[in-house]
């Protein structure tokens, strides 16, 4: 495995402690205390004006306010967290686009934007241990909270459900071994139905590559 230099590892544990310190603040405190913040510790304004021309610079930032001003208005008047509302904002969003023309396409959500919705047929995947549960949700009320994102996750199928995880996964140069979720032994093995795993043939590299090659060829097909 490869190791961060001393002089590389001090800011990347600094950047670490800003995304949790506000990732943590995100869950508990009001949209309209946090987003400022946030915009003034990342610096986003001189950022732009460093990258782009002044008028572009000009009115990419204008934009970063307004929609950071809807924000804080929102939350302040609703009482939400930034969480709570950018879940919100995505559940809107999805509503919106399932209200337009139904298309023939994968969805892709995450956990949490899906509550509220519902989908014939629903693939959770990386259902693994350090996935879900997180490897940092060592708690057992952090645990309970992730259980509950697998429940979500499992009720938004009306016909089917198909869960996956890897058996192992690469990190770097190496290849990491995988164990499946706790939370799949959970569910029971009544209605379960388990294929794959280390019964299935390995897949050689000539067999991958005429998969892709005819995925491929499947979407530009379905693109003209």
């Amino acid at each position: 495995a490869q190791r961060v230099a001393p002089r590389q590892l001090e800011p990347l544990l600094e950047f670490g402690q800003f995304i949790n310190r506000m990732q943590e603040r995100a869950g508990r405190e009001s949209a309209n205390l946090v987003l400022p913040d946030l915009l003034k510790a990342i610096d986003y304004e001189t950022y732009l004006y460093d990258h782009e021309e002044e008028r572009v610079a000009q009115t990419r930032w204008a934009n970063v306010c307004e929609f950071a001003n809807w924000i804080n208005k929102k939350g302040e008047l609703d009482g939400k967290t930034l969480i709570e509302l950018t879940q919100s904002i995505a559940l809107i969003n999805m509503l919106d686009k399932q209200n337009d023309e139904e298309v023939d396409a994968v969805q892709l959500s995450t956990l949490h934007a899906s509550k509220g919705l519902e989908y014939p047929h629903v693939f959770l995947v990386g259902v693994e241990e350090g996935i879900l549960p997180h490897r940092e949700s060592t708690e057992p009320s952090k645990v309970e909270e992730e259980r509950r994102l697998m429940y979500v996750g499992i009720t938004r199928a009306q016909r089917t459900l198909n869960i996956s995880y890897c058996e192992r996964r690469k990190q770097a140069r190496e290849f990491i071994p995988c164990e499946p979720s706790r939370f799949i032994d959970e569910m029971g093995r009544d209605d379960v139905r388990f294929a794959g795993g280390k019964e299935a043939k390995p897949v050689d590299k000539a067999t991958g590559s005429a998969r892709l090659d005819a995925m491929k060829a499947m979407l530009a097909g379905n693109k003209r």
